[in-house]
């Protein structure tokens, strides 16, 4: 990729030559009378021949560079935008100096002109290498972005974007001004040595002369600040790109830090952002394994509840237990029952957050869920169609216990609908969210009491009160009940033997 990268920096490289020897040649016929017993292609000729030189100087260095490259993770470390920058600038000046000094020892020009010659090379050289450098860092920008590389070619001396856009400003007028005067001298001489020798002259020369260079430059300042400005829309898209990705929940997004300056900070405080996220979501898969999703969320999302104590809300309580789970443990290794119970508990949890609710806590082989914590309607509904689901399923579970000749069992649910505190109970270095109350030991009672009803399945008539008409079909009353540790009876629901399971919810 580098290669690659090189290999295209280096094409325009070339591209930028080329047009410097139309430009240098054209400029030296109109400008220095040195040239005019050269003709335009012996002044090629010689300006093809420097940059052909500092070319080849070009191609070996950033051969080397490239070879760095692929000895560095991500595949660009010794391919910094400075550094191409300050290379391609010595280039431009080694060719200077070679066709400068062709011209001296050669053609004996004088000195003056051979300045001329190297300051025209030097300012076309500032603008390529200015424009080299940029593209070098998109193209990095870029890569770095795809490989989600954030530090590769992050700087030590911070450098801010106003303090580069002042350097370019200065740079470009000390630029400008410099041709200016060289050219304004130049002209004021050739004026004085043409009225001195009474020699006439055509205004229109210096007027061309003036315009072509003011519009070298001109165009070589836009083109240069209009490929930053690019850099920055790009950094600008990158940031958005980001924050995108985050609002979407994707937390794999970095934005690269070419550069210590404003943009680099900003990138920096977000891909700290972006980390923090990561992270915090990592912790609520966490938690969400040990605990309920909703409540993980909960917990994480608010200070408030992480402190002892809850509030209070109508609920519906789920208890199921597993029965005839003593005969199976003893024909099970330990591993075997472990599994057994783990795929009994997955089909559990699935149930519950299919319709909305919490699953609490596991309790051996029994499981204590809630539904209503949320606030919505429909709670017993919701609950009644998880009850039902989870008695459909165990049906697939006792197929596969049949099938490896291990015995079947069976499952007791009791629900209740009612008033509950839900919150943290323990202390400050220890707690565990829960849902307290009476109405949490009527459900469980009722889990109990289906050992002795011929229904799987008993409810409270506070909960059977809840139920909407079509929550009520499958339902029967079953009688008033005693349960244990209550002083009078309840009326208890459930659901008659021969109804099928498939008409549920």
């Amino acid at each position: 990729m580098l290669g690659q990268t090189v290999q295209v920096n280096s094409m325009k490289a070339g591209f930028h030559y080329l047009i410097a020897v139309v430009i240098l040649t054209v400029y030296g016929i109109e400008v220095c009378p040195f040239l005019e017993r050269l003709g335009p292609f012996e002044i090629a000729t010689v300006l093809v021949l420097g940059f052909v030189i500092s070319g080849c100087v070009r191609f070996f260095i950033f051969k080397q560079i490239c070879k760095e490259g692929t000895r560095v993770e991500g595949a660009g470390w010794s391919y910094r935008p400075a550094r191409i920058l300050l290379l391609d600038l010595g280039l431009w000046v080694l060719a200077a100096i070679l066709v400068g000094g062709w011209n001296f020892w050669v053609y004996d020009f004088p000195p003056e002109s051979g300045l001329k010659v190297v300051l025209g090379c030097v300012t076309l050289g500032i603008f390529s290498s200015a424009l080299l450098a940029l593209d070098a860092e998109r193209d990095l920008i870029v890569k770095l972005s795809e490989l989600g590389n954030s530090q590769a070619l992050r700087t030590h001396k911070f450098f801010s974007i106003t303090s580069k856009f002042m350097l370019f400003v200065g740079s470009s007028l000390v630029v400008i001004s410099a041709v200016v005067l060289l050219l304004i001298y130049k002209d004021f001489t050739f004026v004085i040595s043409e009225f001195s020798n009474g020699r006439s002259f055509e205004f229109s020369w210096i007027v061309r002369e003036v315009l072509f260079v003011f519009a070298v430059l001109i165009l070589g300042c836009f083109l240069v600040a209009r490929r930053y400005s690019r850099n920055l829309r790009l950094m600008f898209d990158l940031q958005l790109k980001a924050f995108g990705a985050v609002e979407k929940g994707n937390y794999d997004t970095l934005v690269p830090l070419v550069s210590n300056d404003e943009f680099s900070v900003i990138a920096e405080q977000t891909n700290k952002m972006i980390g923090g996220l990561k992270e915090r979501e990592r912790i609520k898969r966490a938690f969400g394994k040990y605990m309920d999703p909703q409540v993980a969320e909960a917990v994480l999302s608010s200070e408030e509840e992480t402190n002892l104590g809850g509030r209070q809300a109508n609920v519906a309580i789920m208890f199921t237990d597993l029965r005839n789970f003593t005969p199976l443990s003893e024909r099970c290794t330990p591993q075997q029952t472990v599994a057994v119970l783990n795929e009994y508990f997955t089909m559990v949890v699935s149930a519950v957050h299919r319709h909305g609710g919490v699953v609490d806590k596991f309790i051996g082989d029994a499981a204590m869920a809630i539904f209503g914590l949320d606030g919505t309607e429909g709670t017993c509904d919701k609950a009644l169609r998880a009850a039902s689901d989870i008695h459909r399923g165990l049906s697939g579970l006792n197929e596969d216990l049949v099938s490896r000749d291990l015995p079947e069992v069976r499952l007791g649910i009791g629900v209740h609908y009612g008033v509950a505190v839900a919150g943290n109970i323990g202390s400050e270095e220890r707690l565990e969210y829960t849902v307290i109350g009476d109405s949490v030991n009527t459900a469980s009672r009722l889990e109990s009491l289906t050992k002795e009803l011929t229904s799987p399945v008993a409810v409270s008539a506070d909960f059977y009160n809840e139920l909407s008409e079509a929550g009520r079909e499958d339902l029967v009353y079953i009688g008033e009940c005693d349960l244990k540790g209550k002083s009078s009876k309840c009326p208890v629901y459930g659901i008659p033997m021969t109804a099928k399971i498939s008409s549920w919810g």
